[in-house]
């Protein structure tokens, strides 16, 4: 989806990938994609040039369809990134209203091509970040895995 709506949006701008792409899926996205502005980083990782990555980015760009809190959107959302998510309840849960969303090719392609989507950057960063530092800060999360466990201790020795 995410490929095809790149091809098809025009942006003269690349579209970075960042992830391990030495595969033989590697290997065919490479080859289709070949002269399309499309430019496989590989995997990065030095947090603090990930985190520039996202933050210099146009969009960051999140096709992740299940699964919980995913750790790459947690940190998209903490360097200030403007997140265009795949459309789920995973996805809407940790960025809720401070994204924009597409369910298909057809919808990335109208966010891609639709400038005024760049002017929420600055107010959705804003809120996510806030969001991180509320809810995802580390010791919140300890602090809500030792509750937990208390639990569990508690009721297992009933």
């Amino acid at each position: 989806k995410m490929f095809e709506a790149y091809i098809n949006s025009d942006l003269d701008i690349p579209y970075c990938i960042i992830g391990n792409h030495l595969t033989n899926y590697g290997d065919y996205l490479k080859d289709k994609y070949r002269n399309k502005q499309i430019i496989f980083l590989g995997a990065v990782f030095n947090k603090d040039h990930l985190d520039n990555i996202r933050y210099y980015s146009k969009y960051y760009l999140h096709g992740h369809s299940v699964g919980g809190t995913n750790p790459a959107l947690l940190e998209a959302m903490a360097a200030k990134t403007l997140i265009l998510s795949h459309d789920n309840k995973f996805n809407r849960s940790v960025v809720e209203n401070n994204a924009f969303y597409f369910k298909n090719t057809k919808d990335l392609i109208n966010l891609l091509l639709n400038k005024k989507v760049l002017l929420k950057k600055k107010d959705f960063a804003e809120k996510n970040l806030n969001k991180i530092d509320k809810v995802y800060r580390w010791s919140i999360v300890v602090d809500q895995y030792e509750k937990y466990m208390q639990r569990i201790i508690t009721e297992s020795s009933k």
